[in-house]
């Protein structure tokens, strides 16, 4: 429900600001939103996982849920105040960036809210913000339609959306936690110092964690121009929305490999056979969402959007969304990292992995635009994959790359074979779906027994 509230219905909304909005007025708002979301990360000092494992492992820690909303409140406070006071007394900040505020305010009240979804979350209680994102995200979509119906969509329409909804969301979650649950903003002073040692040696890692995932976005918006940031934002949120298997499969993995490395942060060989085996099965998968998604592409897209984009983004999509199998990959590898505590390796990669990123977008950005900042990111996947499975391969055990190359290979091989068939999508889609089924069953890729072992892996 979480996934589909947020990430579903989100992107709806998105889709409709894409077509109704102009590609500069879009491309400013995915700006806005990203140095918004870059604040609320440094205002959070890393607290938001380690806040959720101390609930999680005892109900003494349910203080800190409390202890980490003051600290979102008055950060959040304190941060709109600085950036109003920026927008009233520098000219020039107020004609470049007089939208930002008003974003962060959005921003921030989602971001205050997240210390009461992770205290839900750590009780497993799911289905109350799932709701609540339901409802909240439907809302915006009707809201959006109805101002565009009666032709009165500006900025300032989507920024009170924005700012109505999150505080919607946190007045709910507000209403629930107080009133439902045991949740206390009582502070104890000695153990958040405590708790904020804890989380000094995360903060650096999810700040280059985010960096991974928005930096391209900032660095478009400063190096290039708002309509460039519109195609390349709207292929990202649609590379973001082909995700949501991993966002589902994510959590259902990680509990199931901490139990098999419980023992000796290793798993035996029979686990280790399903998990080969469930990385199969995954990875056949994963190379059918980009190769179908990039035949669909240009028409699809076309046709959606009135031809807005499509033919202006098709090749940013198509080096995005080849990160898909990889991230598919790389869940696996972290989860297996994770369970084995290795949580200094796994830091050491994700910053050098963003270093990277970063100075690859500061030189191919000049250059080639958008379509820079795709290379850039998927050279920065593929270090990360690399990185990740070599500390696996050496420190927790063999996991078979060959599914990953040879499937990869299979649908490389259908993809370039049926785009240039003079047909119709419609009918050239399952013609490629048939092809590749086929050639991996026949050439044993995919079998009877991988899918028997990874049932087994997840029962």
């Amino acid at each position: 429900m979480q996934s589909v509230g947020v990430q579903v219905l989100g992107g709806l909304f998105y889709y409709f600001i894409s077509i109704f909005l102009t590609k500069e007025n879009f491309g400013m708002i995915g700006w806005m939103n990203a140095i918004s979301l870059f604040i609320t990360i440094l205002l959070g000092f890393g607290l938001e996982q380690v806040v959720t494992r101390r609930i999680a492992s005892s109900d003494r820690s349910d203080w800190a849920a409390g202890a980490f909303l003051v600290q979102s409140i008055i950060g959040f406070l304190m941060a709109l105040t600085v950036l109003v006071l920026l927008n009233l007394f520098s000219s020039d900040f107020a004609a470049t960036y007089k939208y930002l505020p008003w974003f962060f305010a959005a921003q921030g009240l989602t971001y205050v809210g997240i210390p009461l979804k992770q205290f839900l979350n750590a009780k497993e209680k799911f289905t109350p913000y799932g709701l609540i994102a339901i409802i909240s995200n439907s809302s915006k979509i009707i809201a959006i339609v109805c101002l565009q119906q009666l032709h009165i969509l500006t900025i300032n329409g989507v920024i009170i959306i924005f700012i109505s909804t999150a505080a919607f969301e946190l007045a709910c979650l507000l209403i629930y936690v107080l009133t439902k649950t045991t949740f206390s903003t009582k502070l104890h002073f000695n153990a958040y110092r405590k708790l904020l040692k804890e989380s000094s040696a995360q903060y650096i890692s999810v700040i280059f964690d985010m960096s991974l995932s928005r930096m391209d976005w900032i660095l478009l918006g400063i190096m290039t121009t708002n309509v460039m940031l519109a195609d390349y934002s709207f292929a990202y949120r649609s590379f973001e929305l082909a995700r949501l298997p991993i966002l589902i499969i994510a959590p259902v993995i990680m509990p199931r490999v901490s139990r098999l490395m419980a023992i000796n942060n290793k798993p035996g060989v029979a686990h280790q056979q399903q998990l080969n085996a469930f990385n199969t099965v995954e990875m056949f998968f994963a190379m059918l969402i980009p190769l179908t998604l990039n035949i669909l592409w240009v028409p699809a897209v076309n046709y959606i959007t009135n031809g807005k984009y499509g033919d202006t983004n098709s090749a940013q999509f198509l080096v995005l969304s080849s990160c898909i199998p990889l991230q598919f990959l790389i869940n696996l590898l972290w989860s297996l990292s994770f369970g084995a505590k290795k949580y200094r390796s796994v830091t050491g990669i994700t910053i050098s992995c963003a270093v990277i990123n970063i100075a690859l977008n500061l030189v191919l950005i000049p250059r080639l635009g958008g379509l820079g900042a795709a290379v850039s990111f998927l050279i920065t996947t593929i270090l990360q994959c690399s990185l990740l499975y070599n500390l696996v391969y050496r420190q927790i055990m063999t996991l078979s790359l060959k599914p990953f190359f040879l499937l990869m290979a299979v649908a490389m091989i259908v993809y370039l074979l049926v785009m240039p068939l003079n047909i119709q999508f419609y009918i050239k889609l399952p013609v490629a779906i048939t092809a590749y089924v086929f050639i991996a069953i026949l050439s044993r890729q995919i079998s009877r027994q991988h899918l028997y072992n990874f049932k087994q892996f997840l029962s």
